[in-house]
């Protein structure tokens, strides 16, 4: 008699012998980006304390109004109690952290200065809205005051944008005989754009650094970095209606009236990474604080610092490829990996439109947002979103984010659903029924468990060597309680934009109709998510970089909106190609967009949160 279908057994197969370690290829790649991340962080370790002759703790200093503000503290090791050592303070630019200011503050630290540099109040770790305290400018330049083998008499500041025009100035007007000297990076002594310098003649033994092509002239009052010798807010500073020689050190130092300007081929985000910058710092420090002998301001270790953290970030980006593969394997996340759906998107004439709309939309709306959140924001801060900057990708993802929803209702009702295009070819749905709310459930469960290796070994890094993930503007700090709050009220409306873009390339535009080889597919969505940004970017520096303006406008709130916009475009270089690697990654892993789609959501906004300023503080009391 014949079985019935459901009588019908099939012999399975053996299982297949277990492959040797190093032919498995996720495991291998884990172990790299594990042994990156640690390898690379030991590296930067070693190089922020030049080896070990300069002793680097974090410290904590409180405010006159109750802030508390985090700072690392640079001692050289063998300091000798009876020869009281020069120091100084050091603060980095808006937006960013201490962390940005290691490179200058080692150099000075490997020739025998004690350095403090510490986190702006609202930036870092440390608490306070930002600006709150003269941006902790005082209390740190008093806390430095108190520190053992301090020669309170050789006291330089050290500013980085905000750093300078805020904590340094604050700092020095505070304590107007505390201080010796003041070194402005890609900054100015007064207000950004302000030419009124009455209030600041008796800072002391000034130099100011701008870049040749510096993203923005008008902190300066002027239309190009190339201007800063006739910038009418540095001329009234150096007390000069005349052309200011670069390199020609006005007034007198011995007097405390020096005034110098230096001039680099260098932009405002390249500073803090730039060797003509940390040596200008270095040897305007030696000048006013030390006899001027010592190592060369040349001589400088830190770009091993930045080849560290790059390869520590680059082995937490590679975990979660690896380490993600690995966990699908697993009994409690094999229930995610499921067919991959038939392509029913865009083919022909239809991708290449779909894929030049998807590359071209954020560009094309990137500095109006800009202009209508920097300055008047139509979303201003509150407890749930505090930090104006993230704000500002926010109100832009939303904003791309409707138009993308739009695009996807549009393809699927006049082309798409023709073909049998669906949720469920979409990577949505399930077939033959709806959203598995426990599948996604699943999914975030998977991307905190791919997730938490790489936050560990950073938070480790952090808390016991000092360093951090990060290339330059590309950063992966951990979070604070403060950012953990930022963090999760982030993520909705995040979330809104990165799955809307999941389903327009799992769903839409599938390379080769899906056919193509896993690399060749994650390459092709790697430049249509990144392309239109590049060429952004592009329009952007060429110009500045051939010795022009920034192309987009004259009037003083687009050149400010449309440099801090070119500076925050950068990292985006970076993390788009990474997230459309993990959408097109794990949609082919588990044929779903939401997997993807939630961990690019989390690993930007960690980003994010972990990074930005707070413009209020979230946290009462």
């Amino acid at each position: 008699m014949a079985k019935k279908p459901a009588d019908i057994r099939v012999a399975s197969a053996p299982p297949a012998p277990p492959r040797p370690f190093w032919r498995d290829r996720p495991k291998v790649v884990a172990l790299l980006a594990v042994f990156l991340m640690i390898a690379g962080s030991y590296l930067a370790m070693q190089i922020n304390t030049a080896g070990g002759s300069t002793n680097v703790r974090e410290v904590t200093i409180f405010s006159a109004t109750g802030q508390q503000i985090s700072a690392d503290l640079y001692t050289p090791a063998n300091m000798a109690p009876d020869k009281p050592a020069p120091a100084v303070a050091m603060w980095h630019g808006l937006n960013n952290q201490k962390q940005h200011m290691q490179q200058t503050a080692l150099e000075l630290a490997r020739r025998g200065f004690i350095v403090l540099s510490a986190d702006q109040i609202g930036h870092g770790s440390s608490n306070g809205a930002n600006q709150d305290a003269g941006c902790g400018g005082p209390a740190t330049l008093a806390y430095l005051q108190t520190v053992p083998g301090v020669d309170a008499s050789r006291i330089g500041l050290v500013g980085m944008s905000q750093g300078g025009f805020c904590a340094a100035t604050s700092a020095a007007l505070s304590q107007p005989e505390g201080y010796a000297s003041v070194f402005y990076m890609e900054s100015e002594p007064g207000q950004p754009g302000s030419v009124d310098a009455s209030a600041l003649t008796g800072i002391r033994n000034a130099a100011v650094l701008i870049g040749d092509w510096t993203e923005l002239p008008g902190l300066i009052a002027v239309g190009r970095g190339l201007d800063a010798p006739v910038s009418p807010a540095l001329q009234a500073f150096f007390g000069t209606s005349d052309r200011i020689e670069a390199g020609r050190t006005y007034g007198s130092i011995e007097d405390g009236t020096a005034r110098i300007l230096y001039t680099e081929w260098e932009g405002h985000a390249s500073s803090t990474d730039s060797p003509a910058a940390i040596g200008d710092a270095v040897e305007w420090m030696q000048k006013t604080l030390t006899d001027g002998s010592g190592l060369s301001p040349d001589n400088q270790i830190w770009p091993l610092k930045l080849v560290g953290t790059s390869l520590a970030l680059l082995g937490g980006i590679l975990f979660l490829f690896a380490g993600g593969s690995l966990l699908l394997r697993t009994r409690a996340f094999a229930g995610l990996v499921r067919a991959v759906p038939e392509y029913r998107g865009l083919r022909g004439p239809g991708w290449w439109i779909g894929a030049v709309i998807t590359t071209a939309l954020g560009p094309l709306l990137y500095l109006a947002v800009w202009k209508n959140m920097f300055f008047t924001p139509v979303i201003g801060v509150s407890t749930l979103w505090p930090q104006n900057f993230t704000n500002i990708y926010m109100v832009w993802g939303l904003v791309v984010g409707v138009i993308a929803w739009a695009l996807i209702a549009l393809n699927h009702f006049a082309f798409t659903r023709r073909a049998g295009g669906g949720f469920a070819a979409y990577g949505v749905t399930e077939h033959g029924g709806g959203i598995a709310w426990g599948k996604i459930g699943q999914a975030l469960l998977f991307t905190v468990a791919v997730m938490a290796p790489v936050y560990l070994i950073l938070t480790f890094t952090d808390a016991v060597w000092l360093v951090d993930f990060r290339s330059w503007v590309v950063t992966l700090p951990p979070l604070t309680p403060a950012r953990w709050m930022a963090f999760l009220g982030y993520l909705v409306p995040f979330a809104f934009f990165y799955v809307a873009q999941g389903i327009l390339f799992n769903g839409f535009l599938r390379w080769r109709g899906g056919k193509a080889p896993l690399w060749q597919e994650m390459l092709v969505n790697s430049i249509v998510m990144t392309l239109g940004a590049l060429v952004w970017v592009l329009i952007a520096y060429i110009p500045l970089l051939s010795g022009q303006p920034l192309p987009f406008g004259t009037d003083p709130q687009t050149m400010t909106a449309a440099g801090l916009g070119a500076i925050y475009y950068l990292p985006l270089l970076v993390f788009w190609p990474v997230a459309a690697c993990l959408w097109t990654y794990f949609f082919r892993k588990t044929g779903r967009t939401y997997v993807g789609s939630i961990m690019v959501t989390v690993f930007i906004v960690w980003s994010l949160a972990a990074s930005s300023s707070f413009q209020m503080w979230p946290i009462n009391g």
